[in-house]
């Protein structure tokens, strides 16, 4: 979804566009109890020229989500998560409202009908609300048949806003339209349920069928002042973040936004091919840095792709400058912890060490909690293009139903971020308040044509200012009831607990996460999965079933349950120590590598150790149990014939005497006696075998030199040698030594 100017005109100078989301759990003053938005009465706000109480948004009850722009030409009104700027003015009978674009054709919000528009044959210029209206139309200059005067203003700019119920703070926004080419009458603003779209089309049904069960024709007005209020140290565990990205600007690099200079190009190269309308130049290998769709005429393809503009850094034969950054100063409220995000992939070549990265870095301050970065995700290749679609200019040929139909790179990338992919999130300590922080995209390592990142969306929000420690070296809980932690309060969660990417771990919280959460922490495409028991047709397999990780807000981790994953993320802070004051005046220290995951309660304090209820099988194991524990066991609590996953492979093994294990892991008990079986389980998920100790899959070549004392058994359990020091004595094949696999060639 983009906010992107007329397309069809030139532009005249903006304002400066400031953009807002809230989600509708977020507490402020304009907010009550149940965390829902109060709303303000439309004379506390109308012709108010204080910014923060003239400067107001538009929140749809039924939908949760702002009005905004978008669609076709990027200035038709659609619902969002993000919220355009709005001002109320009252002319004495009814009222108008401004928005945050400025075109030739105006800068008013206004139902446009068909006698309004040159392009009457096109749907899309008419019977929608559009943010850019408010001028003469010239009807003796562009005849228009719709039209029978020779002037008129180019749009319904007259609202009227009807209370609800008095006292509600919540309005019917309505317009009368005197045109009989559809939606004639007096017709009220409804923002259609969408399900899982990003953006809600915007309907208008007639006044008297809308009554007052009607949430999605009700609106409520939220001024700035009300999203500055949410900003506060403490969050209770029900409340989501405050969101900041009204203090981004130009946060979803709208096509012509006059703010684009806010985002710092360093090391890439950019030029405008029209300066006036702020649209980059895409055809020449010489710039790297491109804002834009692929087109820069005011065609039909750059109508129907207006909300597909992204920023881009390609590599198009110019090594010298694809390598930089792109970067946004933001002035920060207050201390605390913020979370920066945004979509955005990047695609290294064959052969190319490119990397590009989101960060985010506070000025002045160089500890390793204020300057973070993280990897962006890696394209999934949803579609292909060459150096010729890089540098292509686009336009009506290009269209699905032109002569040469192709979308572009830029546009593609667009789409899929639409739809919610290429996630991208990092949270970043500031320590002190109106402190500076450079938010932005970080490219390194390209050398070869076709190294490409794209990225869009930037979103800002604050955290509050508490934070919780979970460390897997602590050996008891005490660390944890030291803290202070109420349970009605969120926390920024600092996490160690080590694991590879890509490599199967066991993991047990005693907090609860949410799929969002989840995989901001480990990576948009991390696994995660719990035990389901033996399987029905192979009596040796003991199956795991995945974890739905589809609807962000959905918990997947509970407190105190046992769970395997996959992360493909490493830890997003990965230098310097973590310090927190506990209750009794000591230091709690954790070392780096750890993971940083907003919004996180501890709803009471968990058992040292919890264990599944046991699962029987028909094999020589016996019953299997699932235990885990949340603090780091030194003695040997984890009992002969069990399996574990390696920390090095991600592989299972199989237990031959007691170990010990550290914190927020799992094993698998049984009660098998004896010596290991010749034949162990074997686990899958979904179905997939994993690895298990016996197959070839499951090696580990241990390049580590073993120690000479251990004795050599092979595959089926029997010792072979005395000593490590004979492996090359043996023939070749996989030998096992300390419970390694090792292969002697």
């Amino acid at each position: 979804m983009k906010q992107t100017k007329l397309l069809f005109l030139l532009l005249q100078a903006l304002p400066v566009l400031l953009l807002l989301a809230m989600p509708t759990q977020s507490m402020a003053q304009g907010q009550d109890a149940n965390h829902k938005w109060n709303g303000n009465p439309i004379s506390s706000v109308v012709d108010n020229h204080n910014e923060d109480m003239g400067t107001v948004y538009l929140y749809n009850v039924g939908t949760g989500k702002f009005l905004n722009t978008g669609s076709y030409w990027g200035t038709i009104a659609v619902g969002f998560k993000v919220g355009m700027t709005v001002h109320i003015s009252y002319s004495g009978s009814h009222y108008k409202m401004r928005g945050p674009l400025a075109t030739t054709e105006g800068n008013l919000i206004a139902f446009g009908r068909r006698k309004d528009t040159p392009g009457y044959k096109r749907e899309m210029n008419y019977n929608n609300v559009y943010v850019d209206r408010g001028v003469d139309y010239d009807n003796t200059k562009t005849p228009n048949p719709y039209c029978n005067v020779d002037h008129h203003i180019n749009g319904i700019i007259n609202w009227d806003f009807t209370e609800v119920k008095a006292g509600s703070n919540t309005y019917y926004i309505s317009f009368d339209n005197d045109e009989d080419q559809g939606y004639k009458g007096k017709r009220c603003l409804q923002m259609k349920s969408n399900g899982k779209n990003k953006t809600n089309k915007i309907e208008f049904p007639k006044s008297e069928n809308v009554g007052n069960s009607n949430r999605f024709c009700q609106w409520k007005i939220i001024t700035k002042k009300d999203l500055k209020d949410a900003f506060k140290a403490t969050y209770a565990s029900d409340e989501a973040p405050a969101d900041a990205t009204f203090l981004v600007y130009d946060q979803n690099f709208e096509r012509g936004n006059t703010s684009v200079g806010k985002w710092v190009a360093d090391g890439v190269t950019w030029m405008f091919e029209k300066p006036k309308a702020y649209q980059f130049k895409p055809d020449s290998k010489d710039y790297t840095y491109y804002v834009g769709n692929g087109a820069v005429s005011s065609n039909y393809y750059m109508a129907e792709y207006a909300g597909y503009t992204t920023a881009n850094v390609r590599n198009v034969g110019n090594d010298t400058h694809a390598n930089g950054k792109v970067s946004q100063a933001v002035t920060t409220i207050k201390k605390g912890w913020y979370k920066v995000s945004c979509n955005g992939f990047y695609n290294a070549v064959h052969g190319s060490n490119m990397v590009s990265s989101l960060f985010a870095r506070v000025q002045g301050d160089y500890s390793s909690i204020s300057n973070v970065s993280a990897p962006l995700n890696r394209f999934n290749h949803e579609f292909s293009y060459t150096k010729e679609d890089l540098l292509r200019l686009y336009d009506e040929d290009n269209l699905p139903t032109g002569s040469n139909p192709r979308v572009s790179p830029y546009a593609n990338a667009g789409i899929q971020f639409e739809k919610g992919k290429y996630n991208n999130t990092i949270l970043v300590y500031v320590p002190k308040d109106n402190a500076v922080l450079n938010i932005g995209i970080e490219i390194t390592g390209s050398t070869k044509d076709l190294d490409w990142t794209s990225w869009d969306n930037f979103q800002l929000q604050y955290c509050g200012n508490n934070d919780m420690v979970l460390d897997e070296g602590q050996t008891s809980l005490e660390y944890l009831e030291k803290q202070g932690i109420s349970p009605i309060n969120a926390y920024t969660l600092i996490l160690k607990r080590t694991m590879k990417p890509g490599l199967w771990s066991s993991i047990t919280l005693p907090v609860a996460l949410t799929a969002g959460q989840f995989k901001t922490a480990f990576g948009d495409y991390a696994k995660l999965a719990h035990l389901k028991g033996q399987d029905a047709n192979i009596p040796t397999r003991i199956d795991f079933e995945s974890v739905d990780l589809t609807e962000d807000d959905d918990i997947v981790i509970y407190p105190e349950q046992l769970y395997i994953m996959q992360s493909t993320r490493a830890a997003n802070v990965v230098t310097g120590n973590y310090e927190k004051l506990l209750t009794d005046h000591t230091k709690l220290t954790v070392a780096a590598p750890y993971f940083t995951i907003n919004n996180v309660s501890l709803p009471k304090m968990p058992n040292e150790i919890f264990k599944e209820t046991p699962k029987w099988t028909t094999t020589e194991a016996g019953n299997i149990q699932f235990c885990g524990t949340q603090i780091n066991q030194t003695s040997p609590i984890v009992p002969a014939q069990s399996y574990v996953l390696g920390a090095n492979n991600g592989k299972w093994y199989y237990t031959k005497t007691a170990l010990p294990i550290k914190g927020f892991r799992c094993w698998i008990a049984t009660n098998a006696n004896g010596t290991s079986p010749a034949k162990p389980l074997t686990f899958a998920v979904d179905g997939k075998v994993e690895g298990d100790v016996t197959a070839i899959q499951g090696l580990e070549q241990d390049t580590r030199k073993p120690h000479t004392n251990a004795a050599v058994y092979n595959l089926h359990g029997q010792k072979v040698a005395s000593d490590a020091s004979n492996l090359n004595s043996l023939p070749a094949g996989i030998y096992i030594v300390n419970n390694k696999k090792i292969l002697v060639k």
